[in-house]
């Protein structure tokens, strides 16, 4: 089974350095699918992987993108854009031809293949499910970050990372898909990650949004972010997953879970403040943020019930404007941004 990575910047870079170090214990290499800058250094140098314990450069197959990949029958796509950019990048692979024994395609990549989506929030899941007939929701833990081209850095060690992972839906897993989940679990187990097989991936999602509504707080304000405007913001939240009659594992549960991922340590020659994907999208200048598929699904969700989530609604509004007009991430004051939101 091999492990087509679309989308190679922190969670992605991590998951597949990590599986190419460790390829020679599982017999699963990966290939990372990587543009531009970031796609040129690690097709030349390799990628370089920096950790609390180690800083080594891990030599991975790298495409520009699908039209210089052939696709086999035992691929397994693990999507691990920024949410944003989702729905564009399964578009792309969609109907890319398959291949079996023969030179002729034996279906579509959207027919045939598995597919993981390793994204912030539960919207990828629905994107998904308009092109894939085989979808798995991964609920992502690792405080990774990747700035420069050919370069991620994990803060923790010796486990990179933790993920939960089920089919979408549930109810749709047959053998095939239990045996992809199996062979998944051992080859990312085997390379520093740990990995929990579930049945209601959704619920664990939904609570991992609830932490990640946090993140455009943290962009706008720095990596010390602002507690109180936190809070506010997920409690807001809550009341809007309670009349939705949405399901979300408790605090208690995740921590069970969670091991070491965030027990952050420092790894040498990189700053002491480094953020999340919402800061280091900012941090390198980028256009548009994930914001939209975080705090706007709680505004999603507070607007099918004919109701508002003033809080998470506005922050929409600051994060769309700080992208668009390139605001250097953590420019903000706790305070500047509190009365933004008529906190203060």
């Amino acid at each position: 089974m091999r492990y087509v990575i679309v989308g190679a910047g922190a969670i992605g870079g991590v998951l597949g350095a990590r599986l190419a170090q460790h390829a020679g214990e599982h017999g699963h290499p990966p290939l990372l699918i990587a543009r531009g800058g970031h796609g040129a250094a690690i097709a030349e140098r390799g990628l370089r992987l920096r950790s609390p314990d180690d800083d080594l450069v891990v030599r991975v197959d790298v495409a520009s993108g699908p039209e210089a990949v052939r696709l086999h029958a035992d691929d397994v796509i693990v999507l691990a854009t920024k949410t944003h950019q989702a729905d564009e990048a399964l578009r792309q692979w969609v109907d890319q031809p398959v291949h079996a024994e023969g030179p002729d395609a034996v279906g579509t990549a959207g027919e045939l293949l598995p597919v993981f989506t390793a994204l912030n929030g539960v919207a990828s899941e629905r994107m998904a499910l308009r092109y894939f007939a085989r979808v798995f929701g991964v609920t992502v833990w690792m405080p990774a970050v990747h700035l420069e081209p050919g370069e991620v850095v994990v803060r923790i060690a010796p486990t990179s990372g933790s993920f939960i992972v089920g089919r979408v839906p549930a109810s749709a897993a047959d053998d095939s898909d239990r045996a992809v989940l199996e062979t998944l679990a051992r080859d990312w187990r085997a390379s520093s990650f740990d990995v929990h097989v579930v049945d209601d991936v959704l619920r664990w999602k939904h609570a991992k949004l609830l932490a990640n509504l946090g993140n455009a707080v943290q962009a706008l304000v720095g990596p010390e972010g602002a507690p109180a405007i936190v809070a506010a913001v997920r409690e807001e939240a809550r009341a809007v997953y309670t009349a939705a009659g949405v399901d979300w594992a408790s605090e208690e549960e995740e921590r069970r879970w969670r091991s070491d991922t965030f027990r952050v340590r420092p790894v040498p020659d990189t700053p002491d403040e480094l953020g999340g994907s919402t800061w280091q999208s900012l941090a390198r200048g980028s256009r548009a943020l994930e914001t939209d598929y975080l705090n706007g699904e709680i505004a999603y969700l507070a607007h099918t019930l004919g109701r508002r989530a003033p809080l998470n609604e506005a922050l929409q509004r600051i994060a769309r404007r700080a992208a668009a007009e390139g605001v250097r991430a953590g420019s903000l004051t706790e305070q500047v941004l509190g009365r933004l939101l008529g906190l203060a």
